[in-house]
């Protein structure tokens, strides 16, 4: 069996575009993949296309291989855009492995240890005053409103959900401060304060059993996030999400509050991994399996099981990616809960040949070969990205 053919669809994703590879092969077995990037689709997608020149008549079975043979082609870009493309080849070529050899990817990574995995909300409140007022999702315009909605997460069965610092109509707004750039990364009065509100309002609605996240990304530098924590203690967080380069700036965060900390949806490779892990920087991290892969992923994931570091991997991409991650997920030991978006595109089910089974806030673990669902190409072509930048 060799490959073909490899090809790019940048599709509208709502909030972000959703970039799949999918990869022919001359038995007629297609493997799709995910290396969704928000600011830099079509970059990435050339970088695939750069890549597909060196691909074409070589074994698809052979993804660790490839891998590696790629990351030599790369390796004056190692990371950012390079391991993404890197990434939905990589997953694009196991789901062909699985496929070929009639088992879904779990059962080559090892075998499932679980049929379900436990999902959370993620940007629970944030989609729908940001992105989906056009699709007839209803607005989260007060602190009153976060009671409604979570009604609606306690009837889907969720345990947990992630939000962010909302500016509502009852929050004064915030200034606007994008991941840290061109501030000195602290956390002001007013954020602090939202920061309170919302997450005060979310834990009266839902009860102390459903857990709470916070997303701040790389917003605060360590005085802000650790000012933040602090704050958030009184709430019983499942974590603060907050991004940072510096291991020891993170090691003092975590050491300066109770609050749980969860980090690394922006590192790629285990090497990136490694002083994080090795100075017990976070409680959890959250591999983005986009960005490294199934290859490498799986690596991160018991690279942290070495360190007594639970995964909760980054996944607001597309549901391919969401396939990926779980069939990851099915095999660590240290497997923690998986982020899902809910108030998702609403043609999400539509491209997919096989929807996701959810029942009381749980995914269950496919049982078909492969990663699980190819994509309708038909459907995809219905739905191309603009080009825009929502984010």
């Amino acid at each position: 069996m060799k490959i073909t053919r490899v090809k790019t669809f940048v599709v509208d994703g709502v909030f972000r575009p959703w970039t799949f590879v999918k990869i022919e092969t001359d038995s007629g077995i297609v493997g799709w993949g995910d290396c969704t990037e928000w600011q830099a689709a079509y970059s990435v997608a050339a970088t695939v296309d750069q890549l597909a020149d060196n691909m074409l008549g070589k074994d698809p079975m052979a993804a660790e291989a490839t891998w590696w043979d790629n990351a030599s082609f790369m390796v004056r870009q190692r990371g950012g855009i390079a391991y993404k493309a890197m990434s939905g080849i990589d997953s694009a070529l196991w789901d062909i492995r699985g496929k070929a050899l009639g088992a879904p990817v779990w059962q080559l990574l090892g075998g499932s240890m679980r049929k379900e995995l436990d999902l959370y909300w993620s940007h629970c409140g944030t989609d729908r005053g940001r992105y989906h007022r056009e699709l007839g999702v209803p607005n989260l315009s007060n602190l009153d409103d976060i009671f409604y909605l979570c009604e609606e997460v306690t009837d889907q069965g969720f345990s947990a959900i992630k939000t962010n610092i909302l500016a509502l109509d009852d929050t004064r707004p915030m200034r606007p401060k994008k991941n840290g750039v061109g501030n000195s990364g602290q956390i002001d009065y007013q954020q602090l304060k939202n920061a309170e509100s919302v997450i005060g309002t979310f834990r009266e609605a839902l009860g102390p059993e459903i857990g709470i996240a916070i997303d701040t990304a790389l917003t605060f530098r360590m005085g802000g996030a650790i000012k933040l924590a602090r704050a958030l203690e009184k709430f019983d967080m499942m974590w603060l999400e907050t991004e940072t380069w510096d291991s020891g700036s993170l090691l003092a965060v975590r050491e300066s509050t109770t609050t749980p900390i969860c980090h690394g949806e922006s590192l790629m490779g285990p090497e990136e991994y490694r002083p994080f892990l090795e100075n017990h920087a976070q409680d959890i991290i959250m591999p983005d399996f986009a960005w490294n892969g199934i290859t490498a992923g799986k690596k991160i994931c018991d690279f942290a099981h070495i360190y007594d570091t639970a995964v909760a991997p980054h996944n607001c991409h597309s549901p391919i990616n969401t396939l990926v991650s779980a069939n990851i997920c099915a095999v660590i030991p240290n497997f923690m809960i998986l982020e899902f978006i809910n108030d998702d595109a609403p043609w999400r089910d539509d491209i997919m040949t096989h929807p996701f089974e959810i029942n009381n806030g749980k995914l269950t673990v496919h049982n078909r070969p492969g990663l699980g669902s190819d994509l309708i190409e038909s459907e995809l072509e219905k739905h191309p990205w603009s080009g825009g930048n929502n984010w």
